[in-house]
């Protein structure tokens, strides 16, 4: 059977144009902006942490005007989509009215058959919620919005924000539309378009980047010993401080760190401390004792033990022979990585005398010798080879660690001779052999040529082999996480950083079993020596560099009140020395260039025990805090109970004069960590 009903299309071309409707122009460039929004926002939420996608795009403008601007990203398709609705809104913008005299039967439009989370689906809804408005949507009367910005990865100065004033709300009726087609389109439950978009936001949040790549030593915490049966307690002092920096940058960027990465010593360590200061360069540094409550356990308390460098004057620093070792490979294009190590080496370049000698040696992107020895007062010249180091090409790398060692070699002087390995966690060097790696730095560490590392950005970190060659290159390991905390390890501790006042420092700690019946050292898992290594000389331990301060805390268990119950068949009566001492202390160190050890002891005895934790002062309260901070943060089997409140006030009370604000950032990192993990209820 033949139609014979009129054809509409016939009639539309008849009629005559209607003038143009602005509502309808504005709600079609609407629909497109917030498609296209939406498109970037998820595409940018589902980026994984350390990918070479996480790196700006560079603009090609670059290529000729010699500057970089951040690309806007767009994709292709989305691009595409955004062109076809804008004649789609022109069609409406001038139709509108001829619809209203000669009303015409739309199609039927189904719901998008394509991935409903993909963009292509959002820009379908999109069109089709303008192609289904009513005509009710020509009402002049249309509330102003928000203004609206167009997120990217452009810097906030590139971001196109639209005036309300220009940018007028799609109609109310039009707005319904959408929702209805949207939750039709994504079967989402009721609740129109500000469920469905709060579903959207979940997603984005659920797909964001996490951090991941970074590497850490596995290591088990100290365990719990009797005094009894292991009287004895040995280890190498730690002067490193990156596990504070990277514990720091996690929470303010509010995530949880793992726990391996929490290494509490370097916590407690990250911190100066009033020691009082050592009485000659013989005799670089005099433990400062003290035992007060614990406040996280009723039944115990902390044995702390605090040194502190000595402090040569100026004039009695030997010139110093420093060779940057620089990675430049393509993982370090990112604005936490190189360019704030090119800042991060320039502030150490003014800390250092006109007899200081300066080498460079990069390798990965642009590998060789940058820079021969060069004394540090041509800083026009040390300033520019940093400037042209550039981050690209693969992680093949060369000779890099041999050419550094070579050059410090060359430039060797009676003072400090130094390689600083500087990266982002790619320490293909040269060797690939991570053990023949440790043995050649430790190898020329005997020569006299040490080794520090600092670490820089975040996904690729390998901070395992960044404490390893540390350690075996008699230097310390520092992770520069902004420039603030460069400035803090290149200039305010630069003593401590690059001049060493005493070698292979071991602690050696021995309980009285009569007063102590158990005891367990914080932290220093990765430092633990045996008992016999102590009178060892050739056993290599951690160098304290000048004005170092350092601290190690024992909670220790008064006899009578364990948790271990004593043997049926043990020794009853413990031997106490004919004293009442609780403990005593040795230490040993080497004096810069000797190979043959000293050995400072002073005993443990009541006159340093305090019934009160703000008796012992504010140091011993703080460290004490950081402590607790750190075995609540790792989720420690001790400790624990302590709530974050708790930790917090102990905090606050130590805070004391804190002229550098180092005391004040810890406290609001304690109250970022109970944000992100709660105390059980």
């Amino acid at each position: 059977m033949t139609d014979h009903r009129p054809d509409p299309f016939e009639n539309l071309g008849n009629t005559a144009v209607p003038p143009p409707r602005a509502g309808a122009k504005a709600a079609a460039l609407a629909a497109a902006r917030a498609a296209f929004a939406e498109t970037e926002a998820k595409k940018t939420a589902s980026e994984t942490q350390g990918s070479d996608r996480r790196r700006r795009h560079m603009s090609i403008t670059s290529i000729f005007k010699g500057f970089s601007i951040m690309d806007m990203r767009i994709p292709v398709g989305t691009a595409a989509v955004a062109l076809l609705l804008l004649p789609l809104g022109y069609q409406l913008y001038s139709t509108t009215a001829m619809t209203s005299v000669n009303p015409v039967p739309r199609p039927q439009i189904s719901a998008p058959a394509t991935d409903p989370g993909s963009a292509r689906a959002r820009n379908e809804v999109a069109e089709i919620a303008v192609q289904q408005a009513p005509a009710a949507a020509d009402s002049d009367a249309i509330a102003a919005p928000e203004p609206m910005l167009l997120e990217s990865e452009a810097a906030p100065e590139m971001r196109m924000a639209v005036p309300p004033s220009t940018m007028p709300a799609p109609a109310p009726a039009i707005t319904q539309s959408l929702s209805a087609v949207q939750n039709e389109a994504y079967g989402a439950p009721a609740g129109g378009l500000a469920k469905q978009q709060s579903v959207f936001a979940d997603e984005a949040s659920r797909m964001a980047p996490q951090p991941s790549g970074d590497q850490f030593t596995s290591f088990d915490e100290q365990r719990l010993k009797i005094a009894a049966e292991e009287p004895v307690s040995t280890f190498s002092i730690d002067v490193d401080t990156a596990s504070y920096s990277y514990v720091r940058r996690m929470l303010e960027d509010g995530y949880l760190p793992e726990p391996d990465a929490v290494r509490i010593e370097e916590l407690i360590n990250y911190f100066p401390y009033d020691y009082p200061a050592a009485p000659s360069a013989t005799v670089p540094f005099q433990p400062t004792l003290k035992v007060f409550p614990t406040p996280w356990n009723a039944k115990t308390q902390i044995l702390s033990i605090g040194i502190r460098g000595y402090e040569p004057p100026a004039e009695a620093i030997a010139p110093s022979n420093l060779v940057f070792l620089i990675d430049t490979s393509g993982s370090m294009d990112e604005p936490d990585k190189l360019p704030l190590l090119k800042r991060s080496f320039a502030l150490l370049l003014d800390q250092l005398s006109d007899d200081d000698t300066v080498s460079i040696v990069a390798y990965a992107g642009s590998a060789g010798v940058v820079l021969d020895p060069t004394k540090a007062n041509e800083k026009a010249k040390i300033l520019s080879a940093l400037d042209e180091l550039g981050a690209g090409g693969s992680t093949a790398g060369a000779d890099g660690i041999e050419l550094a060692y070579r050059l410090a070699e060359e430039g060797k002087t009676s003072g400090t001779n130094r390689v600083i390995l500087a990266t982002d966690g790619d320490f293909n060097v040269g060797i690939d052999d991570p053990d023949a790696l440790k043995q050649f730095i430790a190898k020329k560490r005997q020569s006299g040529i040490s080794l520090s590392v600092l670490g820089f950005g975040r996904g690729n970190l390998d901070d395992a082999t960044m404490q390893a060659l540390a350690q075996n290159g008699n230097g310390n390991a520092s992770y520069i996480s902004n420039f603030a905390e460069a400035k803090k390890v290149l200039v305010e501790e630069v003593g401590g950083t690059l001049h060493t006042i005493a070698q292979d420092v071991k602690i050696q700690v021995e309980f009285n079993p009569a007063l102590v019946s158990e005891y367990r050292l914080i932290g220093y898992e990765t430092r633990h020596l045996e008992r016999e290594d102590f009178n060892n000389d050739a056993v290599d331990a951690g160098d304290i560099g000048a004005g170092h301060t350092v601290t190690a805390l024992y909670e220790i268990t008064p006899a009578g009140s364990g948790q271990v119950d004593p043997l049926r068949y043990g020794n009853s009566e413990a031997t106490t020395g004919g004293s009442d001492e609780i403990a005593f202390l040795k230490m040993r160190y080497k004096l810069p260039g000797e190979s043959v050890s000293q050995l400072i002891e002073q005993p443990v005895t009541p006159e340093v025990t305090y019934d009160d934790i703000a008796a012992a002062g504010i140091d011993a309260q703080f460290a004490t805090a950081v402590a607790a901070f750190g075995q609540k943060l790792k989720g420690s089997v001790y400790g624990t109970d302590m709530t974050w409140a708790e930790i917090l006030a102990l905090a606050k009370a130590s805070r004391g004069t804190d002229e550098s604000g180092y005391r004040a950032e810890f406290i609001r990192l304690v109250q970022d960590a109970a944000m992100l993990e709660p105390d059980a209820k």
